[in-house]
C-alpha cells in the first residue's frame, strides 16, 4: 500500500476513534440524567458529531496529529 494511503487510514482511525470515545462519554452521560436514557444520549452524540464544525475541528487534530508523529520519527537518529 502507498504510504499516503497509509496516512489517510491513519488518519480515519483516529477520527474514528475520537467519534467513539465522544460516544461513550455521551451515552454514559445520558444515562446518568434523569430524562433521556441512552437512547437520548445516541440522539444527542449524532447530532452533534454531524456538525460540520465538529467533523472538521476532528479531522484537522487528527491530521495535525498523525503529521506530527511523522515529522518527530523522521527527526530521530537511526539506531
Amino acid at each position: 500500500m502507498p504510504p499516503v494511503m497509509l496516512r489517510v487510514l491513519d488518519v480515519v482511525a483516529v477520527i474514528a476513534l475520537t467519534a467513539a470515545a465522544v460516544l461513550v462519554i455521551v451515552v454514559l452521560n445520558g444515562f446518568l440524567m434523569s430524562r433521556g436514557g441512552s437512547l437520548g444520549g445516541f440522539r444527542t452524540w449524532y447530532s452533534f458529531i454531524g456538525r460540520p464544525d465538529i467533523f472538521g475541528t476532528m479531522v484537522l487534530t487528527a491530521l495535525i496529529s498523525i503529521l506530527y508523529v511523522f515529522w518527530q520519527q523522521r527527526r530521530r537518529p537511526r539506531i
